[in-house]
């Protein structure tokens, strides 16, 4: 019998230091589990269903999809899985700040060769509506970071 091969990338491979992006759905997940804490996979579905309920009338997000997405999350080590009985509880292994910055710094190695003023600049000269108290306001941000 073959044995195999586990193509998978592990969480120690990918960590959230090689993060480079995640996808629509892996957000909307991360955005229900950072405002309710801890949940289940069932759980996520439910709200998730309902939003879609409210804009369209067919074609839904099936379960599989949602819990393949949630283990995927865990396994970059965005979401801790807990084991409670039968059920996975979810809750976040990263808040909001830190995923940020984590794939703004990863777009910035990969585009702009590392720079984040490099960035910064890209930003502002592509921002013709920002004021002056705004460019203040966000160099007052970057000097906290």
């Amino acid at each position: 019998m073959k044995e195999k091969k586990d193509t998978k990338k592990k969480s120690k491979e990918i960590g959230i230091d090689g993060l480079s992006s995640i996808s629509n759905l892996e957000a909307d997940i991360m955005k229900i589990v950072w405002d309710r804490k801890e949940i289940t996979v069932r759980e996520v579905h439910e709200i998730m269903l309902r939003e879609e309920i409210k804009k369209k009338k067919q074609g839904f997000i099936p379960y599989t999809t949602v819990m393949s997405t949630m283990t995927t999350l865990a396994e970059k080590s965005l979401l801790k899985q807990n084991k409670s009985g039968k059920t996975y509880i979810y809750s976040a292994a990263v808040n909001k700040k830190q995923l940020s910055k984590s794939i703004i710094k990863s777009v910035a190695s990969k585009l702009l060769n590392g720079s984040a003023s490099n960035l910064v600049s890209k930003f502002l000269a592509d921002s013709s509506n920002i004021s002056k108290e705004g460019i203040e306001k966000l160099l007052e941000e970057i000097d906290k970071s």
